[in-house]
């Protein structure tokens, strides 16, 4: 990897920072936040108030509202990572109710080959009891399992969980995106992490801004009211605002209200720039990756698990009970039998008389001929 793009790469991960000035995605972000808080205050009051599962309902309502908010914030920062116009909030939010299932899914699916894994570790350690060759096979076992579940957790930190999001907000389905995750964390799995150490560096680097400005503001605001609005020198004292036993106190509550809104504000914009500095480490990771190669692999896993598990269940099926018709026999004979042959019969002699004058046949016992009407020879 030549210097120069190095330094590109660091130069798109410090413009992470330009994201605090994407008013539609901070406006969409603070107003997810707020309708979420709101349901989860007035859920908390129907609890103690109503019943318990209205105040239930209010909280998953209240989840509901943060995850799909939050998912449309992402949905515009990945439109301004790839250097296009973040897309309206009604659009962002329509996208995010349509897509935001995937992400679920995508990480059910991550959590499913985790606990795969953790299962392949523990058989190999339960092999390790088998006596005189465990020990030995310990030997080996230990150090492995260390390093795979050591790299595994560390990339669940460092790529699965960064990454997965922006692929979705890319416009990837759930098999997409964790084909290209896992793609990602088998070819530049280091570059990753160290993508991700400098972009977590740079939002430290926020947050000690945003913190630095806030606090020096606060002490300064505060000491002026102090002063101009008599509170006293009691001003920050949280036993006194419970008891109330300082002036005051109403100005204290408005400050601590206010001051809440103003720190939650500053320090969700590091959130903001975390989740740009994401959409910028997936689309440079995604870069020169052979995604089809992986999604065949997964799909071919996915459709010799499917077709393991149809085997299985055809297997477990108890057999079909046989079905009759009406006309249908319900029990066939044990042994074939074989029909009596029919016997011909013969006419006698006596039954081909025929009439002396038309010919016709008739019986002996006939009088007159049923043809011509002549009177028979008795």
């Amino acid at each position: 990897m030549s210097q120069a793009v190095q330094n590109i790469k660091i130069g798109t991960l410090i413009s992470a920072v330009d994201s605090i000035r994407n008013w539609r995605a901070v406006l969409l972000m603070f107003g997810a936040m707020f309708l979420a808080g709101l349901l989860w205050g007035l859920g908390g009051w129907l609890s103690m108030k109503i019943h318990p599962a209205a105040g239930l309902l209010f909280f998953l309502a209240g989840l509901a509202t943060f995850f799909y908010g939050i998912n449309g914030v992402g949905i515009m920062l990945m439109d301004e990572a790839r250097g296009v116009q973040s897309r309206p909030i009604v659009s962002a939010v329509l996208e995010s109710l349509a897509t935001g299932h995937r992400l679920i899914l995508a990480f059910l699916m991550f959590g499913l080959i985790y606990v795969a894994g953790l299962l392949v570790v523990a058989m190999m350690l339960l092999m390790c009891k088998i006596p005189l060759l465990g020990p030995l096979m310990f030997t080996f076992v230990f150090p492995v399992s260390v390093v795979l579940v050591g790299v595994a957790i560390f990339a669940l930190q460092m790529v699965v969980f960064p990454l997965t999001a922006p692929a979705i907000w890319a416009g990837a389905t759930t098999m997409q995106a964790v084909s290209r995750v896992g793609a990602i964390a088998r070819a530049k799995v280091v570059n990753v992490m160290l993508m991700m150490i400098v972009l977590t560096l740079i939002v430290l680097a926020v947050v000690f801004t945003v913190g630095g400005i806030l606090f020096t503001g606060t002490m300064v605001t505060a000491g002026l009211a102090a002063g101009i609005l008599n509170i006293g020198t009691d001003f920050g004292e949280m036993s006194q605002l419970f008891t109330g036993g300082f002036n005051g106190s109403g100005y204290f509550i408005a400050a601590s209200f206010g001051a809440g809104i103003v720190y939650a504000v500053g320090f969700s914009l590091a959130s903001l720039v975390f989740s740009r500095g994401c959409c910028s480490v997936y689309l440079i990771s995604i870069e020169g990756v052979d995604v089809q190669a992986m999604e065949s692999v997964v799909q071919s896993k996915i459709d010799e698990a499917r077709h393991r598990a149809q085997e299985a269940r055809a297997k477990a099926a108890p057999a079909p009970a046989p079905v009759f018709t009406a006309d249908a026999q319900p029990f066939a004979p044990l042994t074939p039998t074989t029909a009596a042959p029919t016997a011909m019969v013969v006419p006698s002699a006596a039954a081909t008389l025929n009439c002396p004058q038309c010919h016709a046949p008739h019986l002996p016992d006939d009088r007159f001929c049923g043809e011509c009407g002549l009177r028979l020879a008795s």
